[in-house]
C-alpha cells in the first residue's frame, strides 16, 4: 500500500493497524477486521480529501479502493451486522487483554499499544453506525489508558492500574448518602 499523503494524516493509524492484522495468521477474523479497518480508512479519506484532487491524494485513494475491491472478492460474504459482531468481538478481545494487564499492575508499552489499537478499531466500527454508549465509553477509556501508560513510562513511574477516577467516583457516590452509601452499594451489586 502506498504511503498515506500528509493531507490524509488521520487515516495513517487505520492503515497501520490493518497492515498489522495482515501479518496475523493465527486468527481467521484478523483478515476481516483488517478489511473493515481499511474500508473505514477509505471512507475517512474521501471525507478528508474534500476538493483535493492532487495526484498524491487521488493515487492513494484509487489504490486503496482497488485493493479493497480485490480483497472483497476473495473473502466470505458477511452482512454488515455479522461483520460488526465479528469486529466487536475481536476488538473487545484486544481491549480485555490490555485491561487485564493494566489492572494486574503489569502495564507496559505493549499494553498501551493494545489500548490504542482497540481505540482505533472501535473508531473504525463507526462505519456500521453510531457507537452504542458502552462501546463509546470503552473507546474513551482505551485512549486515556494508552496515553496515561505512555506518560507514566516516560516519567519513570509505574502506571496507575485501572481507572484512576473510579475510586474517587466511588468515594463520592458512596459517601454522600445519609445511609453511608449502603443503598448505592446495594444498587451497584
Amino acid at each position: 500500500m502506498a504511503n498515506v499523503p500528509p493531507q490524509l494524516k488521520p487515516v495513517k493509524a487505520f492503515m497501520m493497524r490493518a497492515a498489522e492484522l495482515d501479518q496475523d495468521t493465527s486468527r481467521p477474523e484478523s483478515r476481516l477486521v483488517a478489511y473493515y479497518t481499511r474500508q473505514y480508512a477509505a471512507e475517512l479519506s474521501m471525507a478528508l480529501r474534500g476538493s483535493d484532487s492532487s495526484p498524491e491524494v487521488m493515487g492513494f485513494l484509487l489504490g486503496l479502493v482497488e485493493a479493497l475491491e480485490a480483497e472483497k472478492k476473495s473473502m466470505p460474504e458477511f452482512t454488515p451486522e455479522e461483520g460488526k459482531m465479528i469486529m466487536e468481538k475481536y476488538v473487545m478481545g484486544i481491549f480485555d487483554v490490555a485491561d487485564e494487564e493494566d489492572r494486574s499492575g503489569a502495564a507496559t508499552k505493549i499494553t498501551a499499544k493494545r489500548f490504542y489499537a482497540a481505540s482505533t478499531f472501535i473508531d473504525a466500527m463507526k462505519q456500521f453506525g453510531e457507537l452504542d454508549d458502552a462501546l463509546a465509553q470503552k473507546q474513551k477509556y482505551a485512549k486515556f489508558k494508552a496515553a496515561d501508560i505512555i506518560k507514566a513510562i516516560k516519567e519513570g513511574r509505574r502506571p496507575t492500574p485501572g481507572n484512576p477516577m473510579a475510586e474517587e467516583e466511588n468515594v463520592q457516590v458512596f459517601g454522600d448518602d445519609a445511609d453511608g452509601g449502603e443503598a448505592a452499594a446495594a444498587a451497584a451489586a
